[in-house]
């Protein structure tokens, strides 16, 4: 007699449910998903150029970054973290 896995999927499984490293496999790949969306947004907004203004001037440079403003411990692309409104393009890396 063969088993019929798919019908014991539909039907729920075997009854102990998703396992807790699944889960969080998949809020992972969730919040990036989202974080990866909202940085396309940040690129197209900036158009290449440095988004970090000293005054009334912008930067000239080209950006090479996508930089989160908020921080904490697991916070990083999560939540409102992971929104574009929360980052900017930039050069960080270059000194004057």
């Amino acid at each position: 007699m063969a088993i019929d896995y798919d019908a014991i999927a539909r039907a729920g499984g075997l009854g102990k449910g998703t396992p807790i490293r699944t889960k969080i496999e998949q809020a992972k790949a969730a919040w990036q998903k989202v974080d990866e969306r909202e940085s396309r947004k940040v690129r197209r907004r900036s158009g290449g150029q440095c988004e970090v203004r000293v005054g009334d001037v912008r930067c000239p440079d080209r950006a090479r970054h996508v930089h989160h403003h908020m921080g904490g411990s697991g916070v990083r692309g999560r939540g409102a973290s992971a929104h574009a409104r929360h980052k900017s393009h930039g050069n960080h890396y270059r000194v004057r």
